[in-house]
């Protein structure tokens, strides 16, 4: 959650292995990547990633887009490898 800001937590995802589709929630509840760029130590983290291009409408299909990683004032200091992006019937996401 952007809302989650200088957390004592900080959760890094530096190392884990991606694979397959992803769906976020938030308590039970389903959300979306940030699709603007974010604060610097939100999201419970150092560099918070969003994503860079925006959502797809369901009509889009499956889209194409890059990561960036927030850092020293720069909203793409990292970038991810790009990632596939698909709006589903029910309003929600999957990455």
């Amino acid at each position: 959650s952007i809302n989650n800001q200088h957390s004592s937590q900080i959760m890094c995802d530096a190392w884990v292995s991606w694979n397959g589709w992803y769906r976020l929630f938030i308590q039970g509840q389903s959300v979306q990547m940030a699709d603007t760029c974010v604060d610097e130590y939100s999201c419970g983290t150092h560099a918070p990633l969003w994503l860079n291009g925006g959502h797809p409408t369901v009509e889009d299909g499956v889209v194409t887009r890059d990561v960036c990683g927030r850092w020293i004032n720069n909203c793409c200091y990292f970038q991810s490898n790009p990632i596939k992006v698909k709006a589903c019937p029910g309003d929600y996401y999957v990455y």
